[in-house]
């Protein structure tokens, strides 16, 4: 009898855990955000004026209705807003000339969510809150010194965070090996620790969106250590997922000119030039 007892009691405690688990954030939140990964690669193709309204009516419908849906408000509307965000800024960085204002919206969001952070240590939190207020992090402190040296080991952090709570987290195995591509290796950085984190992208990926990004970093960072075999091999993967074809076409004529996506996107973020100083804040100084 004690033996059923002690049996049911840690089954019991077990499902709790489970259950308590699952309940970080919403089943509605948690759809949008993997729905959105994926549906955000097809917008890459797509014209930039359809991309903002989309992203936008998106944003607003969720927003919307996570009120009826959600099991933490405020954890809940700072992912959403994030994940919207990060794509709106992503098609208007190189699309509007108001660069200063595009910067001060995610760095409001940042620290919105850097502090719902800070504020409930002791509590559950979901993966992607991590992930995304990494991603926001990373965004900001592009081209600025300053703010580089403040963040940057902040948004390493996050998301080796978002991979404790979640270690099939693709998407945050892949801005990982992104920041060990761009950070030196005095850093803890460097192409190696990048190659091994693509690689464990790639292992847990499930999410297309993901799988899409996963195939891509390890395409490139094979480009880099001159594997172009397996660099086009990948790359193929990616274009057989059928999320379009704008930027695997763009990495293609990358490849032929003989540089990496990777370099391609350090050119255009201006990562190396110094920033205008009407765009600085007090964090750029």
């Amino acid at each position: 009898m004690k033996r059923k007892i002690l049996f049911f009691a840690v089954v019991f405690s077990l499902a709790c855990s489970l259950l308590s688990a699952t309940a970080v954030i919403s089943d509605f939140t948690e759809q949008k955000v993997e729905e959105f990964v994926s549906y955000r690669v097809l917008l890459k193709s797509a014209e930039d004026e359809f991309a903002y309204s989309t992203i936008l009516s998106l944003r607003d419908a969720a927003l919307a209705e996570l009120p009826r849906h959600a099991v933490n408000y405020e954890q809940e509307e700072c992912i959403l807003e994030s994940l919207y965000l990060l794509e709106y800024y992503e098609h208007a960085l190189n699309s509007t000339g108001n660069q200063k204002d595009l910067r001060a919206q995610i760095k409001s969001q940042m620290k919105k969510n850097v502090a719902y952070i800070d504020n409930h240590k002791k509590e559950p939190m979901s993966e992607w809150l991590f992930h995304f207020s990494a991603d926001l992090i990373a965004y900001y402190m592009t081209r600025s010194v300053p703010a580089t040296i403040l963040y940057g080991f902040k948004v390493k952090g996050y998301y080796e965070k978002s991979i404790e709570i979640n270690k099939n987290r693709a998407s945050s195995f892949i801005c990982l090996g992104n920041w060990c591509f761009y950070a030196p290796g005095i850093a803890g950085g460097g192409k190696k620790k990048a190659l091994n984190y693509f690689e464990q992208a790639l292992k847990c990926a499930e999410i297309p969106g993901e799988k899409y990004l996963a195939y891509i970093g390890y395409s490139q960072i094979n480009f880099e250590n001159k594997n172009k075999e397996k660099a086009a091999e990948y790359l193929e993967k990616a274009i057989a997922l059928d999320l379009g074809r704008k930027d695997l076409d763009l990495i293609a004529r990358c490849n032929k000119k003989g540089y990496s996506y990777f370099q391609y996107l350090r050119n255009r973020s201006g990562i190396d030039e110094e920033m205008a100083e009407d765009e600085k804040d007090e964090e750029d100084r």
